[in-house]
């Protein structure tokens, strides 16, 4: 394996870091922010870290007229159709269904690939795509094997699946012409102007009357830089390089990560399903990444 290819999957893992610390950062600031005033927030600090970073590193191009549409698609569907579908989703679905639901996304991306790339994978890579959900369900459910929600919220979560499919053919014709930081610094910028309006209408009472302590404004600032900064360069650096189907498969080790920091920073225990879970999901992952042609 080349250096390059090694630091392409370094990145890639260092940005599944960030996702899953996002569950610890959401859980503090949503005791005083609710879903759409965070996310608003988010994408304000991260869009404007972006766009001067860029452009004080040169990285920052403006889109070319032809591929305007497609920015603003882009953002349509991550973060914002992605976010709320997701948000308003897990309130009325376990947490373990929704976790479950998200996790098809992985499963799906080889057919939109192929039907839209012609990315081609092979039958090995397919069975480690499937070996990694079936570790993903371990992790996930442990030894709870009860499923609860309603209809309209499962709905909701194959709404975020089908958007952040949506989003990934989007980014793979964008990443062909455009750097990373241009891309994350439009997305996020685009992203907050389609939130501010949900945000004066629905949050800004609760805003106002919000106690910023420095807590929840640290982990505002930890979501912004690192879970919508940081993250989606390093991923979109890593679609670039491996491809959407490879890149797409690291979001399965999101719940490992989470379930590792749970263990460590929450206490709570990773039984011995979670642990099996955990080692299937990595060599299902191992098994989606090698190149092993059929004879």
């Amino acid at each position: 394996m080349t250096a390059k290819k090694l630091m392409v999957y370094g990145i890639v893992i260092l940005s599944m870091v960030f996702w899953a610390m996002t569950y610890v950062w959401y859980k503090i600031v949503f005791t005083e922010l609710g879903p759409i005033s965070v996310m608003t927030i988010r994408l304000v600090f991260s869009a404007l870290f972006m766009l001067m970073f860029s452009k004080i590193t040169k990285r920052l191009s403006i889109p070319n007229k032809s591929d305007f549409l497609l920015f603003l698609l882009l953002s349509l569907f991550q973060p914002f159709f992605y976010f709320l579908a997701e948000s308003y989703g897990v309130s009325m679905v376990s947490s373990t269904i929704s976790a479950v639901i998200i996790s098809t996304i992985p499963v799906f991306t080889p057919f939109i690939a192929y039907f839209f790339f012609k990315e081609k994978v092979t039958l090995f890579n397919i069975a480690g795509i499937l070996l990694s959900f079936i570790g993903v369900l371990a992790v996930v459910l442990g030894k709870n094997l009860h499923f609860s929600g309603s209809i309209l919220g499962i709905f909701l979560l194959f709404a975020a699946v089908l958007a952040a499919l949506a989003y990934g053919v989007i980014i793979v014709k964008l990443t062909g012409k455009y750097n990373s930081f241009t891309i994350i610094s439009w997305q996020n910028l685009f992203g907050a102007m389609y939130f501010l309006p949900l945000f004066f209408i629905f949050d800004w009472n609760n805003f106002i009357d919000a106690n910023f302590t420095k807590q929840i404004i640290l982990n505002v600032i930890y979501l912004a830089f690192f879970g919508s900064s940081l993250a989606y360069v390093f991923f979109t650096f890593a679609i670039k390089n491996l491809g959407l189907v490879k890149a797409s498969m690291f979001t399965n080790v999101i719940p490992v990560f989470t379930a590792i920091f749970a263990f460590f920073v929450l206490d709570e225990t990773i039984d011995a399903v979670k642990g099996l879970g955990i080692g299937i999901v990595l060599m299902g992952l191992y098994m989606s990444q090698i190149n092993r042609q059929k004879k």
